[in-house]
């Protein structure tokens, strides 16, 4: 690399100052609240006393799940693969699923942990605790990848340290989240998602300004194969990396996982001031989603009309395709004082986000589907509750600072190297684990027959599996191959032929059709494993219920299911149903309790002697199984 470009790579003091003020920022907002609630209990710190409206939760929905890595993978996806990725926004479809069919279902519930709902469900604390630790392990692996992997690309192509960059994201994440609770967490994530949104777009306009304007980046986009309608792969095959049925369908299926079945989803809805805020919430992630996708992708296509004839990654100049966006600010933008620090700051943000929306969801999942249980705790007065839960969210904080540090990142980062980057990595871990957990909530409100058993079961083999095929291709050296670039046109100064270039960017990869049956089946999309994991959790769930007496003879409660099945319980008081429903907004917001119902004495006895009648009936269907 020449002396000139390596000066160049170094931050200002102005940079400095952008950066330190977004998270000092951060940090007040997150003081603010603490001293606003220091007196509060539980339920102002995990659901803001349900009383956050719809615009800075919508942020937070958003900025939850566009991370750091989304912010590097996506203009890095672009580049090397081109703008097919943008398909998957045809998931959006299912927004009106979400708004209408789950959230006033959850809403109505009034509980703070989405994982109880399966413990009223099936009367068994074992499915709700398995759906616990399953999303507590799912978060830990994405807050492990989601602060290293930044701090190592910034690391590669700039002065700045890793352990600076994952101690102070760590630290200052757990701090806020521990200390303000949910509505901290909110009002930082909204600010983050404009600080992100802000970064984008000054990087995206620069660069265009530099290119020669946007109509020259899309000409040798096109010309390039990186957009245009020529790079669709119309193509019907799973073991496609991309296709657009695929991306389509994928997008669908992971936006439901993400949002039906998720616990920082779900807080999110349980703190809302009413049901209309919780609709509009999650209808303003379509504009959001759209305008996020798009920009990041675009700036993708700048970055390859900048060096369509020198090519960083091939040139030596950096060692992964996801260093590209970090290479590119520090290369061309860090000329003008501000740039590069408004850069990392937006890169700074997407992790601030996730992290601290995973430390809060874990806290109370920990708290909720375990601690509570037990007799100690559950006599501590609710200030005491309160004061262990933000110790519980600062360390799982810790947590995610030492895995950032350890070896677990190290691990993970590795593998996304090896599969194609971290974007990849992320979404194929993420939702090997979602789509699991989303079958076991679909038979859950919708298919009342279903048991403990066939959730628990169908949970833990669901993931197993999914997961066994993810790291299945990574063990046969499963590659994407990446699209043709150039150093035809790089100096001389700027060929860093000394550096060693990993093994997945000069080794062939390796494709599906190289490979036979049955080792081709490992060659299965990344995109589709949530889905590979929800169908062979949900096929699983249902047989192993009806093996083992489905529901058992147990009345079920008509608001544990939805109201589209409902038919098929025995008849219920549709009067006690409203009556239930409007105590959610006539009682103070506590809690569900199992030893409290909401249906008359007359009513219960009815249900149970019609439920032994429908029982009789279903067990007959069980036994011939």
């Amino acid at each position: 690399m020449s002396e000139e470009v390596a000066a160049r790579m170094t931050f200002s003091p102005l940079d400095y100052a952008v950066f330190s003020v977004m998270l000092l920022l951060s940090l007040l907002v997150g003081l603010y609240f603490a001293v606003r609630s220091r007196h509060k209990a539980n339920e102002e710190f995990l659901v803001g006393n349900r009383s956050l409206t719809c615009f800075p939760v919508s942020m937070s929905l958003v900025v939850t799940y566009i991370s750091a890595i989304a912010i590097q993978g996506t203009p890095a996806e672009a580049y090397y693969h081109s703008i097919q990725y943008t398909c998957g926004n045809v998931g959006l479809i299912g927004v009106p699923i979400i708004a209408y069919v789950f959230v006033p279902f959850y809403y109505e519930l009034n509980i703070v942990s989405i994982n109880q709902y399966l413990e009223m469900r099936y009367d068994s604390l074992a499915a709700r605790r398995v759906a616990s630790a399953l999303f507590i392990i799912q978060i830990l692996l994405n807050q492990a990848v989601v602060i290293y992997a930044p701090a190592l690309a910034l690391a590669a192509v700039t002065t700045f340290p890793i352990w600076l960059s994952i101690v102070s994201v760590g630290s200052i994440a757990s701090v806020y989240t521990a200390f303000g609770g949910m509505k901290a967490v909110v009002w930082t994530d909204a600010l983050q998602f404009m600080v992100l949104l802000g970064g984008i777009v000054g990087v995206l306009v620069k660069g265009v300004i530099e290119v020669g304007g946007m109509g020259r980046v899309w000409d040798i986009a096109v010309q390039h194969n990186r957009a245009g309608p020529q790079i669709l792969n119309w193509e019907v095959s799973v073991f496609e990396r991309h296709t657009v049925w695929g991306l389509g369908w994928a997008g669908l299926l992971n936006l439901l996982s993400t949002y039906t079945c998720s616990q920082t989803a779900f807080q999110r809805y349980s703190s809302m001031k009413n049901l209309r805020h919780a609709y509009m919430s999650v209808f303003l992630l379509v504009p959001y989603y759209i305008l996020l996708s798009i920009l990041m992708l675009l700036v993708g296509l700048v970055l390859f009309a900048t060096y369509v004839d020198c090519d960083p990654l091939a040139a030596g100049l950096i060692d992964s395709k996801d260093q590209i966006l970090p290479f590119y600010v520090m290369d061309r933008l860090s000329g003008t004082p501000g740039i590069a620090g408004l850069f990392v700051a937006c890169l700074f943000s997407g992790a601030l986000s996730t992290i601290s929306s995973g430390v809060n969801s874990q806290a109370a999942v920990t708290w909720e589907d375990w601690l509570s249980q037990t007799h100690y705790c559950s006599s501590l007065s609710k200030g005491t509750q309160a004061f262990l839960t933000k110790l519980i969210a600062l360390g799982y904080g810790g947590v995610a600072v030492a895995l950032g540090y350890g070896g677990v990142a190290v691990g993970l980062a590795f593998i996304a190297g090896s599969m194609g980057g971290v974007l990849q990595a992320a979404v194929a871990v993420t939702f090997a684990v979602a789509g699991p957990l989303m079958a076991a909530f679909i038979m859950a409100i919708f298919m009342p027959f279903t048991n403990a058993k066939g959730s628990c079961v169908a949970m833990i083999l669901g993931t197993v599996l999914s997961l066994g095929f993810y790291f299945g291709s990574v063990s046969i050296g499963l590659t994407p191959e990446l699209l043709p670039t150039s150093i035809q046109g790089c100096p001389t100064t700027h060929l860093n032929l000394t550096t060693t270039i990993t093994p997945v960017d000069l080794s062939p990869a390796v494709r599906a059709s190289d490979l036979d049956y049955p080792k081709k089946l490992l060659a299965l999309s990344y995109t589709l494993l949530g889905t590979l994991g929800f169908t062979v959790a949900l096929i699983i769930g249902i047989i192993v219920s009806i093996m083992t007496g489905c529901s058992g003879g147990r009345p079920i409660k008509p608001h544990l299911v939805h109201k589209w099945v409902r038919w098929t319980l025995p008849t219920y008081s549709t009067t006690t149903t409203t009556t239930s429903s409007k105590q959610r907004h006539s009682s103070t917001s506590k809690p569900y309790n199992n030893t409290t119902s909401t249906i008359s004495s007359s009513s219960s006895s009815k249900l149970v002697s019609n439920n032994t009648q429908l029982n009789k009936k279903t067990g007959e269907i069980c036994t011939r199984f």
